[in-house]
């Protein structure tokens, strides 16, 4: 009965056992029924009962084989990361703004009416006085003030005791506006009607006759010029609201950006400053650089989590570099993206030595410190688990991430120098070598194009183009981050935007 049993056992055994772990088996069993001989011929010496003798026999020989025979399993790696302290390089963004003129003053003529100012009241002053917009307004701006010149028409209504006397004139109004960015980014001008010149001299109608009454004009003029310049002001403040888009372009800005849909990458911009330079008149434009300081990120796979949005910075006039900029970001490759690319091109690959193969089942990775652990599932005439540790790490000869001292884990190299060693001999470790190098390379360079792509002429805001050339892509730090492959590139160009049809 006990035979039976044991034979069961060696039966169940046999059935859970590749064919190289069945032939230890036989081995063991011969080695096993050898060594309980010797032990039965000394106990049958001593004169030991020969059926107690036998069952002690036969359960040593049991764990002698069960243990013999049990398949190996490969211990899993353990997973843990390495805080990284190093932090990454702000990034100062030189953004060149260009206002073109002729755009700002069709922007501002089509919002400034035909009505500049209208008082038909008599009774309270004994004057009346209306100006309407002759020709379009022409403006110039420097870094303290906006001048322009309005050209109008003008009619004057003015009770002069004896009689009431009705006049009409043309003549171009000089205005300075002074203005001033407060910390709340809102704008603080201050108008003042600097200068007038008649155009066309008012004269009085009487209907048989027009009689010149300039000097009543000029008087009527300059008591309603600060009327005047108090809704210049206003217009101005209305145009300019200031405050208003740089909130909205400072929230945008921290949101997650897609560069590219087909190669999935986002960048993440975590601005930390903005500040602009003054503003300055050349030619038929009005200059002035926008100056960010940034942190920005670079995923690669699903769209990263939109951070809690930070208050504007208070304003402050920034000196600008050159019109070119540098980029320092960090680039991560998610394992799950990872993963998800390794599976498609690793799945069903046959590794094969002489008349031996196994076949790719399943992919995963993870870190182990600053070293990404490969775990690949086989199946064949070696089936379970097997564990590759590499290093990645920049190639500054080649410009390129590889994965350096690729090679089996201690556990799996254990195991399989007792069951597979052919899979040493094979091509398996110098194939998922290759495959995870031109991953890495190729979504960096992907992130690259996906960049110069967008800085081709984007349209931030309706009338507000980007234009950028993406130059050199350098690489100063590769590790293994908890969830991806985490690499931080350095990326140089230049960038200029242009405003053109401004929608105000």
């Amino acid at each position: 009965m006990f035979l039976n049993g044991f034979a069961k056992a060696k039966l169940h055994l046999h059935l859970r056992m590749t064919r190289s772990d069945f032939n230890r088996c036989i081995t063991l069993s011969v080695n096993a029924a050898y060594f309980c001989q010797k032990i039965k011929n000394k106990m049958f010496r001593k004169r030991k009962s020969p059926i107690r003798s036998l069952k002690i026999v036969g359960f040593i020989a049991f764990l002698l084989i069960a243990e013999g025979c049990k398949t190996s399993k490969v211990a899993r790696p353990e997973e843990f990361y390495n805080p990284d302290i190093t932090e990454v390089q702000p990034s100062v963004i030189n953004l060149p703004l260009k206002f073109y003129k002729t755009e700002l003053l069709k922007a501002i003529n089509d919002k400034i009416g035909d009505m500049l100012f209208e008082d038909t009241n008599l009774q309270d002053d004994g004057m009346a006085m209306r100006a309407k917009k002759r020709e379009n307004i022409t403006i110039d701006i420097n870094d303290k003030e906006i001048s322009y010149r309005i050209p109008v028409d003008i009619w004057v209504k003015k009770d002069v005791m004896v009689s009431v006397v009705e006049a009409e004139g043309a003549l171009a109004l000089e205005f300075t506006t002074k203005y001033n960015i407060k910390p709340d980014w809102s704008l603080e001008t201050q108008t003042e009607l600097k200068n007038h010149k008649w155009l066309k001299e008012p004269v009085v109608k009487l209907g048989f006759a027009d009689l010149p009454v300039t000097s009543i004009a000029n008087i009527v003029l300059k008591q309603s010029r600060a009327s005047f310049a108090k809704s210049i002001d206003a217009e101005v403040k209305n145009l300019f609201d200031l405050r208003k888009e740089m909130e909205t372009a400072w929230k945008e800005i921290q949101d997650p950006f897609l560069l590219s849909d087909e190669y999935k990458t986002w960048l993440l911009m975590n601005p930390q400053s903005i500040g602009m330079t003054p503003l300055k008149s050349n030619g038929n434009t009005v200059e002035s650089t926008i100056v960010v300081v940034t942190k920005p990120s670079v995923f690669l796979g699903e769209k990263p989590a939109t951070p809690t949005a930070t208050k504007l910075p208070a304003f402050s006039y920034a000196t600008a570099g050159a019109d070119n900029f540098e980029l320092f970001l960090d680039t991560d490759v998610s394992f799950k993206e990872a993963e998800r690319l390794s599976k498609q091109n690793m799945i069903g690959e046959v590794f094969s030595y002489k008349n031996k193969q196994v076949r790719v089942e399943d992919v995963e990775l993870y870190g182990q410190g600053n070293k990404l652990v490969v775990r690949t599932n086989l199946k064949g005439n070696y089936t379970g688990d097997v564990y590759f540790i590499a290093k990645p790490e920049y190639n500054a000869a080649s410009n390129k991430i590889q994965l350096m001292d690729v090679d089996f884990d201690f556990s799996s190299q254990k195991v399989l120098m007792k069951s597979a060693s052919w899979l040493f001999k094979g091509s398996m470790k110098k194939q998922i070598q290759d495959n995870l190098d031109f991953f890495l390379n190729h979504n960096l360079e992907d992130a690259r194009k996906a960049i110069q792509e967008n800085l081709n002429d984007y349209q931030l805001a309706p009338g507000i183009n980007l234009h950028g050339l993406l130059g050199d892509l350098s690489i100063s730090h590769v590790y293994v981050a908890s969830n991806a492959i985490r690499v931080r590139i350095g990326l140089k160009g230049k960038l200029n935007l242009d405003v053109k049809g401004l929608g105000l």
